[in-house]
């Protein structure tokens, strides 16, 4: 089959012949649909991810889309290793195929749903959203930080509060408002809305916004009495680190937590998946994004960045 092959870690992929999947017991062939190229794809191939297997040659991709042999399209994720979803057909066991919902097309449901399941399962399983509540999205002009706070107002957030860096990604938004991170009045920005309350934190940044915002929900400890404050770590890219002082813990009810592979369930992630899928169906939640054929998966994977998911269809 054709395949985007990866022989050695720090090399891009190129597509070239690779063998078929052989199927193990339980397991079905299915034809790829579309895949999603994003960070978790490039570290796990990489062999820097604590998912990584460090065979080589390999076929990347961790998830996509594909049809069964029944005729079914579903997301698929986590194929055995060597093999991935950028190929033309993967290995797939039926009971952890996700059946997509009408009107979804595979190429959306496999640009969004790594992206997405960030924010979703922060909210939903981490911070345990109710309606009415109010959400600050810490590095809201990313793509997965784009896609919380549609997430937040998909689940009826009260209010949701969009911090981040680019002026103009944050003025299309349609947040109720934004913060911009690295202005010199952040932190009175933060104070102001905290006056009005704050319950669900989600941080895809740490480093020096983090240590500004969880100071600022400090000094609104009086205006947080009564509410469980939860702080849901995603991502690190401002910063490894933060000084942390420990009143924060001892003086309002502050849940500081992380959400990643390690601490939802591959069960549960299923679970929460369809109600996802559904969200993009109706065109509550959508992303950005390019297709590119496989044959083009080598410039591809080293092209620079543009906000646009990129899809890699066989």
């Amino acid at each position: 089959m054709n395949a985007a092959v990866l022989h050695a870690a720090r090399e891009a992929p190129r597509a070239e012949a690779f063998p078929d999947p052989t199927p193990h017991e339980g397991e079905v062939i299915a034809r790829v649909l579309a895949a999603g190229l994003h960070q978790l794809v490039r570290i796990h191939a990489s062999n820097t991810h604590y998912s990584s297997h460090g065979h080589y040659p390999m076929v990347p991709g961790v998830d996509g889309v594909a049809e069964l042999p029944d005729g079914r399209v579903a997301y698929v994720s986590w194929p055995r290793a060597p093999y991935g979803t950028f190929a033309e057909r993967v290995a797939v066991m039926p009971y952890r195929a996700i059946e997509l919902p009408a009107g979804l097309s595979p190429v959306v449901a496999a640009a969004i749903v790594n992206p997405a399941s960030s924010g979703w399962l922060s909210l939903r399983l981490r911070a345990r959203m109710q309606a009415g509540e109010r959400v600050l999205v810490l590095g809201a002009t990313g793509t997965s930080g784009k896609l919380a706070v549609q997430i937040a107002r998909a689940l009826g957030a009260g209010r949701v509060i969009a911090a981040g860096r680019n002026p103009a990604v944050l003025a299309a938004l349609g947040a109720d408002a934004t913060l911009r991170v690295d202005a010199p009045d952040f932190a009175a920005q933060l104070a102001a809305e905290l006056a009005g309350g704050l319950d669900i934190v989600l941080d895809y940044l740490w480093g020096a916004p983090a240590e500004t915002t969880l100071a600022a929900i400090l000094a609104a400890r009086t205006a947080l009495i009564g509410r469980r404050v939860r702080y849901v770590n995603i991502g690190q890219s401002a910063g490894d680190h933060i000084h942390l002082s420990p009143h924060a813990l001892r003086s309002l009810d502050l849940e500081l937590s992380g959400s990643g592979l390690g601490s939802v369930t591959p069960a549960e992630m299923a679970a929460e998946v369809p109600a996802l899928l559904a969200q993009a169906a109706r065109g509550a939640i959508s992303i950005d994004h390019a297709v590119v054929p496989l044959a083009e998966i080598e410039a591809a994977w080293q092209r620079p960045g543009d906000g646009r998911r990129i899809v890699v269809v066989p």
